[in-house]
């Protein structure tokens, strides 16, 4: 069992309890409505995180959902949300490793919670689009705009409503306002996030 620390629901850094968002989210809101992260990206649950990314292991997929709804704040999120998406892996690291985690890891909730409809691929990832792991803070938001587009055969599936994008890990929160651009562009009427782990600031 994880600990639960109190977090931004801007940035989903750990917060002084008591608060909403931290300084820097009340001062420029991110363009999603809120995102839960369950735990910090360090042990053991980055090493889970990575078995999971490396095989499709449905047990890692199983534990790492039900950790999330160990949280009370997951099943409110999850009641909101009017379709679920994961965020799309780019299609080079797709054809590699031959399934998307995030895609693992919504089917493994939905099948612990009620499901409003879902869709694999209504959001992409532009075919050009770069990977963005190995870039630092500046180069990923460099790269945010076209990084993500919803084609226009499911626009009707986001249009006007509120959508909750799944990932396993946010790190900058470069691809998460990548990924929410893109749907508000399409006409989400919100967008919301839920992680699993957030990478911690680092130590200065």
């Amino acid at each position: 069992m994880a600990a639960l620390l109190p977090r931004c629901r801007g940035c989903a850094l750990p917060l002084a309890p008591g608060l909403e968002r931290c300084t820097d989210c009340q001062r420029q809101p991110p363009p999603w409505s809120t995102v839960v992260a369950r735990v910090d990206f360090a042990y053991p649950w980055d090493a889970w995180i990575r078995a999971l990314k490396s095989t499709n292991r449905p047990g890692l997929a199983a534990a790492l959902a039900q950790l999330w709804l160990d949280d009370p704040a997951v099943p409110a999120l999850l009641a909101d949300a009017d379709v679920w998406l994961p965020i799309p892996l780019a299609p080079a690291r797709l054809a590699e490793r031959g399934y998307n985690q995030a895609w693992i890891l919504m089917r493994a909730l939905a099948r612990r919670a009620p499901v409003p409809p879902t869709a694999a691929a209504a959001l992409q990832r532009a075919a050009d689009a770069p990977v963005l792991h190995h870039l630092d803070r500046r180069e990923r938001l460099a790269r945010v705009p076209g990084l993500f587009y919803v084609p226009a055969s499911a626009r009707a599936l986001v249009r006007g409503r509120r959508v909750l994008v799944v990932d396993d890990v946010m790190t900058t929160g470069a691809t998460l306002r990548a990924a929410t651009r893109a749907l508000l562009d399409a006409g989400a009427a919100a967008v919301a996030a839920l992680v699993v782990a957030r990478t911690p600031p680092p130590v200065e």
